[in-house]
């Protein structure tokens, strides 16, 4: 009964309830896993037709099938991966979506350039263009370098997002929200979360929409600590204001778009009814069980999204393997209208 009310509570208090954030821990595979266990276990001692109390076991198993039919949604599990997909036409594009984790420091920048230039794309939707210094984000000027390495290209920048287009820039603007005032010294690293850009395909315009949300809590805290929940409120303020900000540009914008980017929410969360009406690029995707973000050896986590919507369709969507250079996968996919 327990589970069963978990999985019930988590849509709508995720999002809502700050320190629900503790419970968005859990690998999301796990949600469909334990009553999974429980309905396999009852049927089991079932057809054994062992021990006493049939009616109890049974109300069990009962309580378990209903919390596996409500968790598969929640849990990450892409079902659509088990039927056929319809193949891009020609003419789509491709683009990749990627969270750097710091640009290139810590790495070789030729490796790194390299990496980016071997994906071949159209667009490139990049989070993290920036750099840690003395413990604090600053940003970083690779212009000269990405010109080289992308001749012919258009590039828009704000804070940490960078948009690199093959296509013309047309327009270009920060989706911007009621923040409160950071204590750093980069507000812009905190303040733009997303960026808009219009660009120009076959004469019509397409827009793309690059996002890096607040994470949702600090590692640097323990959780048994005040300052843990305190700045757990804030990031949640953040992100609530971001992605109603996100959410009133995108019912504003009647051409084809195309949000991506690292979000820092988890399949089934309650912060997804803000993208409500978009098409998960996961649909096209033939993994089962999509997974972008691991912690050391464990791969559990879908932290990285992209939708599409208003006759903008993603096909052949696949999380790629980022060769050490970050935690992410990037996100490859090819695009049509």
């Amino acid at each position: 009964m327990g589970w069963l009310l978990l999985v019930i509570a988590r849509p709508l208090l995720g999002g809502r309830v700050r320190w629900w954030v503790l419970v968005d821990l859990l690998p999301p595979l796990v949600l469909v896993l334990v009553p999974f266990v429980l309905l396999v276990a009852g049927l089991v001692v079932e057809a054994r037709r062992r021990g006493g109390r049939a009616r109890e076991r049974r109300w069990v198993m009962g309580l378990a099938a209903i919390g596996l039919i409500v968790a598969v949604p929640q849990s990450g599990l892409n079902l659509r991966a088990l039927g056929p997909h319809e193949p891009p036409p020609s003419d789509a594009l491709k683009v990749v979506s990627w969270d750097t984790l710091e640009w290139h420091q810590g790495n070789d920048a030729d490796r790194f350039y390299r990496y980016l230039k071997q994906q071949k794309a159209d667009v490139y939707l990049l989070q993290e263009y920036m750099e840690i210094g003395d413990g604090e984000p600053v940003p970083v000027d690779d212009g000269a370098r990405l010109r080289a390495a992308f001749p012919g290209y258009h590039f828009a920048s704000a804070g940490e997002l960078l948009t690199v287009s093959r296509f013309p820039i047309k327009a270009q603007a920060v989706v911007k929200a009621p923040l409160p005032k950071p204590i750093t010294s980069w507000d812009d690293y905190w303040n733009i979360r997303a960026l808009r850009t219009d660009v120009v395909v076959g004469g019509s315009d397409i827009s793309l929409y690059n996002v890096h949300l607040p994470d949702l809590f600090s590692l640097e805290e323990s959780p048994f600590s005040v300052d843990f929940y305190r700045i757990v409120a804030d990031l949640d303020r953040r992100r609530t204001a971001v992605l109603r900000a996100l959410h009133t540009d995108i019912a504003g914008n009647h051409k084809p778009k195309l949000v991506a980017g690292e979000f820092n929410v988890v399949p089934g969360s309650g912060e997804l009814r803000w993208l409500d009406g978009l098409t998960d690029a996961a649909h096209s995707s033939d993994s089962l069980y999509p997974v972008s973000f691991w912690v050391g050896k464990l791969q559990a986590w879908r932290l990285d999204w992209a939708f599409s919507g208003t006759g903008a369709r993603i096909h052949r969507y696949r999380l790629t393997d980022p060769m050490g250079l970050s935690s992410h996968r990037a996100q490859e996919f090819r695009l049509s209208v």
